[in-house]
């Protein structure tokens, strides 16, 4: 693609240092929309930078690599060995399967139950500790060894790995069964619901319209036996005060609120100019063991 990539948010706090990176962690989120990645010193245990893309176009998975490029030619650091890297891989062709149900054998078969086939790419799996299972998914062969090829010891992870792993890690004492997580996503949303400290329901809804939208976190609020004037609806991603899906919201649904940031960390002053529940997930991806 010859349109010159240029973020849309680019903090970079001034302790950052380009020769230092091998003590820095990096954190990346990517899928067909853009790519976010952030900057962790992990002595300060602080947040240093943070960069957002939009990518224009783009349908493929295949195409990424070159964006990649993209950005390498604009800040050469971008590629240098970091002392940890997390790529979160966010996409809607995963299943999750119980840890007694669960057999790497048959990851092919899970997936083919829910997912079409997904021609260059590679069935892989994560484990999520907290909650007793696995999320097996599709992840793209050209994007994984480009990732690969930037940084060896890239740990890649799927985006829901992350975040019902950092929910259930930050959450775990302050959950009661009206607590309701939404994470909305530019034509999807996922909903993860906790009872008794264990996960009760992960799903992914499409959607095309705000009455979609609330139409299917209606209807699961109902299947969860939950009531909308009594649930406690915790919001994160792509969502704010200026959204049709966060008027939908308020007009439905009495108790809501944006998820607040880990307070176990420190941020850079730069990022008190973003709205952190865009990112949380991003922020928290390294909880994952």
């Amino acid at each position: 693609m010859s349109l010159r990539l240029t973020p849309y948010i680019n903090h970079l706090d001034k302790s950052f240092k380009e020769s230092n990176t091998r003590s820095y962690s990096l954190s990346m989120q990517v899928d067909l929309h853009g790519l976010v990645f952030s900057i962790f010193n992990p002595d300060k245990n602080k947040f240093i930078g943070l960069q957002s893309y939009h990518f224009p176009n783009v349908d493929n998975y295949a195409q990424l690599p070159s964006l990649f490029g993209q950005i390498l030619n604009q800040q050469p650091w971008f590629a240098f060995p970091f002392k940890e890297v997390t790529v979160l891989i966010q996409n809607r062709y995963s299943t999750l399967v119980p840890q007694p149900l669960f057999d790497q054998n048959h990851k092919n078969l899970y997936l083919g139950f829910n997912h079409p086939f997904q021609e260059n790419s590679r069935i892989v799996y994560d484990q999520l500790k907290n909650i007793g299972a696995y999320m097996v998914y599709y992840a793209s062969n050209p994007l994984v060894e480009k990732v690969k090829d930037f940084w060896a010891n890239a740990r890649i992870l799927h985006f829901s790995t992350a975040m019902i792993e950092s929910l259930s890690t930050n959450f775990k004492n302050k959950l009661d069964v009206n607590t309701l997580f939404i994470n909305v996503q530019d034509n999807s949303f996922d909903l993860v619901h906790f009872n008794q400290k264990t996960l009760h329901f992960y799903n992914q809804f499409l959607f095309n319209t705000k009455e979609d939208f609330i139409y299917f976190l209606l209807l699961s609020i109902e299947q969860l036996s939950l009531n909308p004037e009594n649930v406690n609806l915790i919001m994160m991603g792509k969502i704010d005060k200026t959204s049709p899906n966060y008027d939908m919201i308020f007009r439905y649904i009495k108790h809501f609120k944006f998820i607040d940031k880990n307070k176990n960390f420190q941020y850079s002053y730069l990022l008190d100019q973003v709205n952190t529940h865009h990112y949380y997930v991003h922020f928290n991806s390294m909880l994952c063991e």
